[in-house]
């Protein structure tokens, strides 16, 4: 009975472990894009802790940041990029992230500069009664993320009633953002892997990001910057990020185990 329990009690462990790397995937690290320490976002309305609607508008300002313009770098033609330009990304709970890319409210000034300016937009779903979070972060027109100090912004808002509050935005957590479907991946290109970490850093001798492609380990992250994914052929995938602690084990919290599916075209 206790080999039964044993072999039973490895068999299930084996099913939630991916397997080891497949060699015909690569994954390589590439700089970040320069980015001005002069970029700011916050969320306006609503107030973290707030109560909302469940058809809840957000208004936003970002200084020193072009939405819609195209991003002037290399990596522009080396991957895939939206004809939105530069965009604002919206995440909200679980959900894969939304662009946001309306007008200004703000009218620029004579000189056309970009500071200081407001947006405006609705969530484009009705959300649930409970806690609900919302993150944003701007984004290049080939959707990497910026990693300035000032750059992300993460609240919790209530509909109704703050029951499932099981969510605690002071501890380490990721917040995932590339690839995605909004970007229209094809075969031949590298595809951009990019994440945001929040709380912590990533090191060899500290926290990690492990990343899984199609159920398989592809590596361990231990420096937070931009990837290239090489070798994905047509069809769809499944890209998954886990946040390890120092001893290689999973950090729990709701954001910290994600997956998405893509489709290469």
């Amino acid at each position: 009975m206790n080999v039964l329990l044993a072999a039973c009690l490895f068999a299930t462990i084996a099913a939630k472990t991916p397997t080891q790397t497949d060699s015909s995937i690569r994954t390589m690290p590439v700089p970040r894009t320069p980015e001005s320490n002069t970029i700011v976002l916050r969320i306006a309305v609503p107030k973290d802790g707030e109560y909302v609607g469940p058809s809840s508008w957000i208004q936003f300002r970002i200084d020193g940041y072009a939405l819609g313009a195209a991003s002037q770098f290399e990596r522009a033609s080396e991957v895939v990029e939206t004809d939105l330009g530069q965009t604002v990304h919206v995440v909200i709970d679980d959900y894969p992230y939304f662009l946001i890319n309306e007008p200004a409210l703000d009218p620029f000034n004579e000189a056309g500069y970009f500071y200081d300016t407001s947006y405006k937009f609705q969530i484009p779903y009705s959300l649930d009664e409970g806690m609900h979070t919302i993150r944003m972060f701007p984004a290049r027109s080939f959707g990497e993320s910026l990693k300035g100090d000032k750059t992300f912004q993460a609240i919790k808002v209530y509909v109704g009633n703050n029951n499932n509050d099981n969510v605690d935005l002071s501890s380490p957590y990721i917040t995932y953002n590339e690839p995605s479907d909004s970007m229209n991946l094809v075969e031949g290109k590298p595809i951009l892997l990019d994440f945001w970490v929040s709380n912590t850093e990533l090191s060899s001798d500290g926290y990690k990001v492990r990343l899984s492609i199609d159920g398989v380990v592809n590596q361990t992250i231990t420096s937070w910057q931009p990837y290239y994914i090489y070798g994905l052929k047509k069809g769809e995938h499944t890209i998954r990020l886990e946040l390890l602690d120092k001893k290689g084990i999973p950090v729990p919290g709701r954001f910290n185990d994600v997956k998405q599916t893509i489709t290469v075209n």
